[in-house]
């Protein structure tokens, strides 16, 4: 029997007309009901075009279209055209096939719509399912076997779960799919049925066990039919896998079990928040029956019972359809209340509505007490350490803060809130941060509690803030470490104290002038304390001076006024402060200053006295250095000229300032007969030794120009320079100095200017109108070097307006801070500026300018300047 005489032989069964067609739209096949439907024998339909023979219109091109499309259509109500009838009106289905290599390709199946809705309901059912099975895709398996157990039909379904191909099934007996005891029964049961006709299975349905190809057993649900095909006998057998539903009754029951047994309460609530079940677990933590609870409301579901907040969050979760998680409270048969942890969560049905509430309750009234115990301990002990300044805390095993009490607002500037999550050496200072990234070994392996650990923590506002830190690790049951607890002290106060303690006594032992403490009630005023620099200043060690009172410093010259004044202030109790003579252990004297301070206790009485020595030989001698040096220089200053001179149509003035007490630059101006001569020097150095020299210089010179004078003779700027060269050589030499000298002879009546160099600094000529300046120079030595040196003189006629500018290097030499040097070009310019301003106030801003550009008010060298104006 082919597969096709098999399946034309289960469409003729069926009530409803079926037709299967090609793509074309031909009609392959057509059982007994579509012919009488539509009152046509087989040839006269059979080969044809399905919709030219019984359709018309729009319904033979919307089945085109349908079919070209692939697309599955059902109508209601349709007319299909008869023979030699009323057209029929029909519901049918336009279905496609999987693509299998046949030429069927599309299934049209239809029934009249005139049926009673239940008949065509249940014909629509039953072919549907026929054809899931003929076609390949109802989801069970269908196998088909002849009156001899010889598989005829083995549908995908079948092959999935026995994991059989078809090739491999059909024409072998179906007992290959059955486990013993069964495989050996199976073709007795067959002939005993078809000896006596007594069904055993056969038009029922029952559970069985199948046999996969693996030999793996599992569970069936096993329904056969029976139908006649062309006289022979054939039965149909549907079976649906069992195995995911018995797993899930297994499950069922245990989950059941598990909601009998568990000490856990469990309810079941229906929609309107009535009781529909209770385990013994809630039966035995209220000490109400199942029969007493069915049917109530539960305490959280009740708004008398509940708080309103609580029954709105509640029931607004439940609506949602969303877990709701809280405490509750709860009463007992017997009027005892009792706390719970209960959650509730909707139970929806499988078109998602929800139909039921389930609710489970922890008893936590014995943890709750507990709980509120130890809150009730911890919030004590925190009010406790809050009082004291306390701060608590507690880290994971890595560090971070998973508590803190509030005193760490007052102590680091935090909030807990901002310091929970991170890590303690994260609030450290840097340095002390790095200093136990490297002393300690990483945190999760130090199990050792640690006490008064000194900690450097930086404040929210910057501050360094110092703490005195103790903890201990707490350990689990398995011995792992769960965190740490401690608490820290503010100890930035002490900390600060103790460090100005100690930053004292280093000062005090550092210092370098000599430092004692002195009983004041002991006689005598022994000493207490004295520090290193008082021995080095005295010359007797500490253990000397201990126990001893530093009268043992005076010697025969130390000033008795001196030590009158001493001793009256100790006898008064107050301060004390004079210089004088004391001697050393090895007799040695020197000048000390000497500073005696009284110290009182609490209570005002007088305890110790603090005296503070020091020598001062070196000032005292720097001074009265200082006091002849100020005498030199106002004596050297005296010898220059006082005030600027102006006569005869001309103008000059000068100024000298040294670099220290004493200088080497020189400068004057005078009438030698009827010329001004002017003469600007300067000695190598500005030592005392330059300015004897200087002041040499300048007797050499007024001793040449009074003989000069005397012998109405007059020498020229050249003959001067060699006059003055031969008189200071053999001095400069000996001293090993020299002097660089620039004269200038200077006739008002003919304006001519004579001048002669000993290799000084070339003068700056500036004429009249013109903005450039020019520097006047002529050959020479300086003085010092060789005797008979000839100087060169040169002329230079000058007209109204012009001036001349003189300076030593000292000018032009001063630097900046940045190492720039003031230089001629920036003199010359300066200078230029000022063409309208007398000589006295061209010096004055010409200093001025010098000054801002070093920024300073001394300078390194003596810097000396004289201006010759021609009016």
């Amino acid at each position: 029997m082919t597969a096709n005489t098999l399946l034309h032989g289960v469409l003729n069964t069926l009530e409803e007309g079926i037709l299967l067609l090609d793509r074309a739209g031909t009609v392959r096949f057509a059982n007994t009901a579509a012919l009488g439907l539509l009152g046509v024998e087989p040839e006269e339909l059979l080969g044809q075009c399905a919709f030219d023979t019984f359709a018309s219109g729009g319904l033979a091109e919307s089945l085109r279209s349908d079919l070209a499309t692939e697309i599955r259509h059902a109508a209601e109500g349709a007319l299909f055209l008869r023979k030699n009838r009323p057209p029929l009106s029909v519901d049918y289905v336009l279905e496609f096939l999987p693509a299998n290599g046949d030429e069927v390709h599309a299934l049209l199946r239809f029934h009249t719509a005139v049926l009673p809705a239940d008949s065509c309901d249940s014909a629509l059912k039953t072919s549907e399912a026929r054809l899931r099975v003929i076609l390949d895709t109802i989801a069970d398996a269908v196998v088909a076997t002849d009156q001899k157990g010889s598989i005829q039909l083995f549908n995908p379904a079948a092959e999935k779960l026995f994991g059989y191909r078809r090739d491999e099934v059909i024409g072998c007996n179906v007992r290959m799919l059955m486990p013993s005891p069964d495989h050996e029964r199976h073709d007795e049961y067959i002939a005993n049925y078809l000896r006596t006709g007594v069904r055993k299975i056969i038009g029922t349905g029952r559970e069985v066990t199948g046999k996969r190809h693996d030999g793996i057993l599992f569970p069936l649900y096993l329904s056969i039919g029976e139908t006649a095909i062309g006289g022979n006998r054939m039965f149909v057998a549907v079976l649906h896998d069992l195995t995911q539903r018995k797993r899930q009754e297994a499950q069922l029951t245990t989950l059941s079990s598990a909601v009998e047994q568990s000490p856990n309460a469990v309810l079941i609530i229906d929609a309107k928040g009535r009781i529909e079940y209770v385990n013994p677990g809630y039966c035995r933590i209220t000490g109400y029956s199942q029969e007493e609870m069915r049917g109530r409301t539960p305490d959280i579901l009740c708004a008398d019972c509940t708080p309103e907040p609580v029954y709105l969050e509640l029931w607004e979760c439940l609506e949602q359809g969303r877990l709701w998680l809280g405490e509750i409270e709860g009463h007992k048969k017997n009027g005892e209340s009792y706390w719970a942890l209960q959650t509730v969560s909707p139970i929806r049905n499988e078109e998602g509505e929800i139909t039921q509430f389930l609710a489970i309750q922890q008893d936590i009234t014995e943890i709750k007490k507990d709980k509120e115990a130890l809150q009730e301990s911890e919030e004590r002990f925190r009010q406790i350490a809050e009082m004291a300044g306390e701060w608590l805390w507690e880290q994971d095993p890595e560090g971070r803060y998973i508590y803190s009490s509030s005193a760490v607002e007052a102590i680091l500037g935090y909030t807990p809130e901002e310091i929970l999550g991170k890590v303690y050496l994260d609030l450290l200072t840097p340095k002390d941060k790095a200093h136990w990234n490297a002393e300690l070994e990483p945190l999760p392996n130090v199990h050792r509690r640690f006490s008064h650990l000194v900690n450097r923590y930086r404040h929210k506002d910057g501050r360094e803030i110092f703490t005195e830190s103790s903890g201990e690790p707490v350990f689990g049951s398995n011995g792992k470490l769960i965190k740490w607890r401690g608490v820290d002290h503010d100890v930035t106060g002490r900390k600060h104290y103790e460090d100005a303690l100690r930053l004292r006594d280093r000062a005090i032992e550092a210092a370098s002038v000599g430092i004692e403490i002195a009983d004041a009630r002991e006689p005598g005023y022994p000493n207490i304390y004295v520090n290193p620099a008082l021995s080095r200043i005295t010359g007797y060690a500490r253990e000397e001076l201990l126990g001893r009172s530093l009268r043992m410093l005076q010697g025969p010259d130390t000033d008795p006024a001196a030590v009158r004044e001493i001793a009256e202030s100790v006898r008064a109790g107050g301060h004390c402060e004079v210089v004088l003579k004391n001697y050393r252990k090895d007799g040695t004297p020197f000048w000390n200053s000497l500073l005696i301070a009284p110290v009182h206790d609490d209570a005002g009485q007088l305890t110790h006295y603090i005296g503070v020595q020091t020598d001062v030989t070196e000032l005292r001698r720097a001074s009265e250095e200082r006091h002849e040096l100020e005498i030199a220089k106002q004596i050297q200053l005296s010898l220059l000229p006082k005030h600027p001179l102006q006569a005869g149509g001309l103008a000059v003035a000068g100024a000298c300032i040294p670099a220290s007490h004493v200088g080497g630059d020189y400068f004057d101006y005078f009438f030698a007969g009827s010329n001004l001569d002017v003469v600007i020097a300067d000695v190598s150095g500005h030592s005392v030794g330059a300015a004897l020299i200087m002041a040499e210089a300048r007797s050499a010179l007024k001793a040449a120009i009074r003989q000069a004078t005397e012998n109405r003779s007059s020498l020229g700027a050249g003959t001067m320079l060699c006059a003055l060269n031969d008189l200071l050589h053999e001095d400069l030499n000996g001293a090993d100095l020299f002097i660089s000298m620039f004269y200038v002879s200077f006739d008002p009546g003919r304006r001519l200017l004579r001048y002669a160099n000993a290799g000084h600094n070339r003068p700056l000529l500036q004429r009249q109108g013109n903005p450039s300046c020019r520097e006047l120079d002529a050959e020479g030595m300086i003085f010092g070097v060789l005797k008979n040196t000839v100087f060169e003189e040169r002329i230079e006629q000058l007209q109204a307006g012009d001036r001349l500018l003189l300076y030593t290097d000292g000018l032009t030499e001063a630097q900046n801070p940045a190492g720039e040097f003031f230089g001629v070009g920036r003199l010359c310019s300066a200078f230029a500026e000022l063409r309208n301003e007398p000589p006295q106030i061209v010096i004055q801003r010409l200093l001025e300018e010098m000054r801002s550009f070093c920024g300073d008010d001394t300078f390194a060298d003596d810097v000396t300047l004289v201006v010759l104006s021609v009016n």
